[in-house]
């Protein structure tokens, strides 16, 4: 059988006289690495020196005509004022097709989610970092959108904010290049990451096993991406891939049983992340090889997202492990165990290996064979206030639900929840359609019709118990769930 990542011994290597690297951010908050000369300075060329987006879309098997009409968002802190400029000269290098803020394609935030004011250039290494990731997406999904959120600054604390601001956009998938060294404060944070319908990516970190514990990446909602380097006709564990156990993250009931953990252990997948050739980016008027685990995790969002499964969770990818191409050899440490050398089946530099997007493909995303959905307000045919409330319930196997009136994403939801409709239903004949996912995206769609106005009488219309298509439901389960929502009047939701 023939594996995926065995194309890039089919890519020339690429000469580059680096004798090592350095961390794009000194602080080490964002995982991109730059190779340097004997003089240790960060090398930049007229033309493209690294792996470019056909040579990564040789080595992973990509098919470039997947991921129209999807989105991917990036959280990268300070601005970049040369952003859809840089974007620009890199895909037109690469023939790919072009994304511009005026076409939709791009689209940046301030971390309020405003598109204005954005910050000014201050910060090259955050520059870098952000064109690396941009760079990623473009090569692994040139047809998917990209959504760019630009934190106040580096901490945790502000990138975190920036991690809210994507969700709330209700992109496919988020990336996120960044991570800090594990506190006994990241438990009451791990709400952030868990969002309906989201996957988020995130970088293990560039240190090697002596690094530690990094969150998000340690987080039991995100997948950890590590890194792979090539070595002549040798693909093996980058040197500089974080991995380990977590200091505060609980084991979950899908993690790996290879794994010598109590705690959460990482990564979960892996991507290329050698800085040496390192992959070409544009960056300000020149030509920069980058490397890290900072390439590794927006490139692997982009993969799952063009394959239908942008809203994977950690759950699928151990579900899943035949559709990843396994590493078993390198390093990334002394640690006398699998948490930081290649191994059969799980280790912690690789995870349980690279993406095979043909076999990502190839699992659910059946229209019509997902979890049913019931729907316990408003009922069909209903005439109800403006600003209704909207409350759902789906059988055991759904992970979310996605809301739409009319067509247009107002929400997206958990197993058993409610949300309000927007202020902008006006009053008259709308369609509420609820299509609900399981682990693997496949789904299932429940609609109706109702009428926004004033009710033809006091405690009339729009209050009936239940309205369900889409499927067989247990009754008394499913209305103990409606019974929970009706006492509740909980409104948690990602508006869209």
């Amino acid at each position: 059988m023939r594996s995926a990542v065995l194309a890039i011994l089919l890519v020339p290597a690429v000469a580059l006289p680096a004798p090592g690297y350095k961390p794009v951010c000194p602080d080490h908050s964002c995982k991109a690495v730059v190779p340097v000369d004997e003089n240790g300075n960060v090398q930049h060329f007229n033309s493209p020196s690294g792996y470019g987006a056909q040579d990564l879309q040789m080595m992973f098997d990509v098919d470039a005509t997947l991921g129209s009409g999807k989105t991917i968002a990036i959280v990268d802190a300070y601005g970049y004022v040369e952003l859809e400029a840089d974007l620009a000269v890199y895909r037109m290098q690469y023939g790919l097709p072009a994304c511009s803020v005026a076409s939709g394609c791009l689209t940046i935030y301030n971390s309020t989610g405003q598109t204005s004011p954005l910050l000014p250039d201050t910060d090259d290494g955050w520059i870098q970092e952000t064109a690396l990731d941009v760079d990623m997406i473009s090569a692994a999904c040139p047809l998917c959108k990209i959504i760019v959120v630009q934190a106040d600054g580096p901490g945790l604390e502000g990138l975190q904010v920036g991690q809210l601001t994507a969700a709330k956009q209700s992109p496919d998938a988020i990336s996120d290049s960044w991570g800090g060294p594990e506190d006994e404060t990241v438990l009451q944070d791990e709400g952030d990451y868990a969002n309906p319908g989201i996957g988020t990516f995130v970088s293990s970190g560039d240190d090697g096993y002596a690094g530690g514990p990094a969150y998000p990446a340690t987080s039991a909602n995100t997948i950890a991406v590590g890194g792979i380097e090539i070595d002549g006709s040798d693909i093996d564990a980058w040197s500089g891939a974080e991995s380990g156990c977590s200091t505060q993250i609980p084991k979950q009931a899908w993690a790996p049983a290879a794994a010598p953990c109590t705690t959460r252990a990482f990564a979960d997948i892996s991507a290329f992340a050698s800085p040496g050739p390192g992959v070409a980016t544009y960056v300000l008027g020149e030509w920069s090889p980058v490397g890290g685990t900072s390439a590794a995790s927006p490139f692997s969002a982009a993969l799952f997202t063009a394959a239908g499964h942008a809203d994977a969770r950690p759950a699928f990818v151990y579900k899943h492990a035949d559709a990843f191409t396994d590493i078993t050899m390198g390093s990334s440490g002394d640690c006398g165990s699998i948490l930081c050398e290649g191994a059969v089946g799980w280790d912690g530099p690789t995870g349980l290996g690279t993406p095979d997007q043909a076999k990502l493909l190839a699992i659910g995303n059946m229209v019509g064979g997902g979890p049913a959905v019931m729907i316990g307000y408003p009922s069909d045919g209903a005439t109800v206030m403006p600003e209704f409330t909207i409350e759902m319930a789906t059988t055991d196997t759904a992970t979310w639900t996605q809301v739409q009136v009319d067509g247009s994403n107002v929400a997206r939801l958990g197993t058993a929840a409610m949300t309000t409709a927007p202020s902008w239903v006006a009053d008259g004949p709308h369609m509420l359609t609820f299509t609900s996912y399981d682990d693997d995206h496949n789904s299932q769609t429940a609609t109706i019709n109702i009428t926004v106005g004033e009710p033809p009488m006091m405690g009339g219309g729009g209050g009936g118990c239940c309205s369900a298509s889409g499927g067989d439901l247990p009754g008394s389960g499913l209305l103990a769930l409606l019974g929970v929502l009706g006492l509740r009047r909980r409104r948690q939701s990602i508006k869209a």
